[in-house]
């Protein structure tokens, strides 16, 4: 397995040209007071309209790489005690839904803002991610297991419950991670394997913050702060031969060219794995003369690279497939859970918010349709 995390030198980022691609960004937004999904069309700058619900709208989406297939669960209230979530996919251009199974759960709270989805690129399995449990959905036979449970119970020390915020399929679709958080103010991570029907735990470290997927699918790139170790990034090495997930330390602040990381940043976050040896990070922290660094970079190991790209104070930040375009949702306050449109385009170095009247947007996937 390759490892993150190499000396590094700063350059700007200048590329030559980017691949054809027909690349677009699909999004929740809650414009019209109803969570739906848009799609985003960068080169012609126009907009479609994925879903239309009057009424309760999306809870949570994915998409398979290709674009070819969406998985969408929309929420329905069945009483006041219990919500109704139906499971929906819809295969490209998306203007037929095909309902794949209606399940009731107990009380909007196991919604709340932190439904996800994820489906595995090959489009078999949906994921669906609520409070307390997570659910594994086998589309050719619209079969459902649960394969995480997190409930509460008592006298179990300073965790006594974890509520799953959200989970990602691994490249080759045969491992699923998912990211819980406890009330102790703690993140873990446990990981699911299809073909073996097996779990591994991540071991906990307080100040682990974010996760991405490497493309071997061998490990993890998690990113952290400084709650009591190293700010940076580690590695969670998944080999098969290794009995425990050892955690190896890739910190940034061992650049030796970049010294000041280790003097000015503090907390890592919203770690992208973007090639072989290229990923994204962002970065948060204080100069001595009390102004707040709210950093972008795109670290290349291989080239001995790192970028610093447009600051905004983003909460969810996604590179298009060719690289072009950055794409993020913007809000100054770190814990929102929606925020405003944001795009940066490096072949013309210009940026700007689209969907500019709105800031309730959320869950920004890119496709290429090529």
């Amino acid at each position: 397995m390759k490892r993150y995390i190499l000396p590094a030198v700063l350059i700007c980022l200048l590329m030559a040209g980017y691949l054809a691609a027909d690349e677009r960004l699909l999004f929740i937004s809650e414009d019209t007071r109803v969570p739906n999904i848009y799609m985003y069309d960068p080169a012609a700058n126009s907009f479609d309209t994925i879903t239309s619900y009057p009424i309760n709208g999306v809870a949570g989406y994915d998409i398979t790489p290709d674009g070819r297939m969406l998985a969408t669960v929309v929420t329905n209230p069945v009483t006041e005690e219990y919500l109704g979530l139906k499971l929906v996919t819809r295969a490209y251009p998306y203007d037929y839904e095909k309902i794949v199974m209606t399940f009731v759960v107990e009380s909007w709270d196991a919604v709340r803002d932190k439904y996800k989805v994820a489906v595995d690129p090959a489009g078999k399995y949906v994921a669906c991610v609520d409070t307390m449990g997570t659910m594994l959905v086998n589309l050719d036979q619209e079969t459902i297991k649960y394969i995480f449970t997190h409930r509460k119970r008592p006298n179990m020390g300073v965790c006594e419950s974890y509520y799953n915020w959200g989970g990602e399929f691994s490249p080759d679709g045969n491992s699923f991670c998912l990211q819980s958080y406890c009330v102790a103010n703690r993140l873990r991570f446990d990981v699911y394997t299809m073909d073996s029907a097996t779990y591994r735990n991540i071991y906990e470290l307080d100040n682990i913050t974010g996760f991405s997927w490497l493309n071997g699918s061998d490990g993890l790139l998690l990113s952290a702060n400084s709650c009591g170790e190293s700010a940076g990034l580690y590695i969670a090495d998944l080999s098969p031969s290794i009995p425990l997930i050892n955690l190896e330390v890739c910190n940034l602040a061992r650049a030796k060219c970049n010294k000041y990381f280790k003097e000015m940043y503090s907390e890592f976050m919203l770690p992208k794995v973007l090639g072989e040896e290229k990923f994204m990070v962002y970065a948060k922290g204080v100069k001595y003369d009390g102004t707040v660094l709210n950093d972008l970079f795109i670290v290349d190991q291989g080239e001995q690279i790192i970028t610093e790209v447009v600051k905004r104070p983003y909460i969810e930040v996604r590179m298009s497939p060719s690289g072009r375009y950055l794409a993020g949702v913007v809000n100054p306050n770190p814990l929102a859970n929606h925020g405003r449109l944001f795009l940066y385009d490096n072949e013309t170095n210009l940026s700007s918010d689209i969907w500019d009247h709105d800031s309730t947007c959320t869950q920004i996937q890119w496709i290429d349709l090529k």
